[in-house]
């Protein structure tokens, strides 16, 4: 097979690539937005506009891989770099300001008196909520360095096949 024709191939891979995941995000990040936004959460409105710019510089370099312009390979490795310092940003805000000595706190009243009336033992859930709540931004931090991380790197992988002599 003609090496021109398996560059092809490979990027035209990449522009499926990233119009799927440059629009999952995106509108992951909208629906995430609205609904924070009906629970008045500021902080939450932010970040969720924060990711959805992510999705939209991942789709304004699918548009300019689609033109096989020189400027898409910055906007879609940027593009998820971005998204990597925003999403660890959101993380480790949270690992930073949980009180462990009040694991309830991130729950209304009406919360706790549910989670209770499911397992009565207070030490028990709380054991329970303080390794679940670092499981879930570790886990978050690692999910993201493995997915935004690996698809920055195979969008630089690109640049060899887009751009030959450089």
């Amino acid at each position: 097979m003609d090496g021109a024709l398996i560059s092809e191939k490979k990027i035209r891979r990449a522009e499926q690539i990233s119009r799927v995941n440059s629009w999952s995000i995106i509108w992951f990040a909208l629906l995430s937005t609205v609904v924070v936004l009906f629970l008045g959460n500021l902080y939450g409105v932010l970040v969720g506009l924060a990711v959805a710019l992510g999705g939209y510089f991942e789709l304004r370099g699918h548009r300019y891989l689609i033109k096989r312009e020189a400027s898409a390979i910055p906007w879609l490795v940027g593009s998820q770099l971005y998204l990597i310092v925003v999403l660890w940003g959101y993380s480790l805000k949270h690992l930073l300001s949980f009180d462990e000595s009040n694991p309830w706190a991130p729950f209304s009243s009406g919360m706790k008196d549910f989670i209770l009336a499911i397992n009565p033992d207070v030490q028990l859930v709380e054991a329970m909520l303080k390794v679940g709540y670092f499981l879930v931004y570790l886990s978050l931090i690692l999910a993201v360095l493995i997915y935004q991380g690996g698809l920055s790197l195979y969008y630089l992988a690109l640049k060899k096949l887009l751009y030959p002599a450089a």
